[in-house]
């Protein structure tokens, strides 16, 4: 349960712990200044002193908060694996034990944004998950477009680590489990980008890092009976109205 606190706010003078914590706490109350809403809770933007941050913080109460808050913190074990890494925003820290302030990347997310060189940026993407590996982090929801950040066109930043499972070494035997499902879950991914579902243009390299787990496959099954009873019943509806 305990998580190492790294320096705060390192190489930032213009800006003290104690004014950042007031600008977060101050909009938290307000809730203004969201910059988005993802799986741990609310994500903050601050621009000033020369600085642009963003800040993760959880919300809700009881159970519900709880997780969401063990999730950020998970986020923070993760980062601090991955400090300056290139393709890894900063982390600055966990201020107050509950915000994460974060370095703000100027980037899009992968399923809007145009890639420059497709060749390039994914075997840049696949030298940046295995360099994550090699420092204990698997991030295993990079099947989540709006995970992946492409920037200037070409260079890839992976983001939102909340679900990431983080290498405990000695005896873990369901840690180690979790984390090589999830190492598996992150090539997976790489391959769906690459090809965007188009598998019949797999090279036999790449196939290499495609092996679908168990779990992908029910998930699978899942999405799409999902689907097919959605339209089914779609249909249905459709033609009730012409009664």
């Amino acid at each position: 349960m305990n998580c190492p606190v790294a320096p705060i706010l390192t190489d930032m003078d213009k800006l003290t712990e104690n004014q950042l914590l007031q600008w977060v706490r101050d909009r938290v109350k307000t809730k203004s200044n969201i910059f988005d809403r993802g799986s741990q809770g609310h994500v903050y933007l601050y621009e000033g002193n020369g600085q642009r941050l963003i800040l993760k913080t959880p919300t809700g109460w009881g159970l519900g908060g709880f997780i969401r808050w063990l999730m950020l913190r998970n986020e923070y074990r993760a980062y601090s694996r991955l400090s300056d890494m290139r393709g890894i925003p900063r982390c600055y820290g966990l201020l107050d034990g509950r915000y994460l302030v974060l370095e703000c990347i100027g980037g899009a997310p992968v399923r809007r944004a145009r890639i420059t060189d497709r060749g390039m940026f994914f075997e840049t993407l696949l030298g940046l998950i295995k360099e994550m590996h090699n420092a204990g982090v698997a991030h295993g929801d990079l099947k989540k477009k709006d995970n992946l950040l492409v920037v200037e066109g070409r260079t890839p930043c992976v983001i939102d680590f909340g679900v990431a499972v983080v290498w405990k070494p000695g005896f873990a035997p369901i840690n180690h489990y979790l984390y090589n499902l999830a190492r598996k879950f992150d090539f997976n991914a790489w391959v769906k980008l690459k090809y965007e579902g188009n598998f019949k243009n797999m090279t036999d390299e790449d196939a290499e890092y495609y092996d679908r787990t168990i779990v992908e496959t029910v998930s699978r099954w899942i999405k799409r009976s999902y689907r097919r009873v959605k339209k089914s019943l779609g249909g249905r509806s459709k033609n009730y109205n012409h009664f």
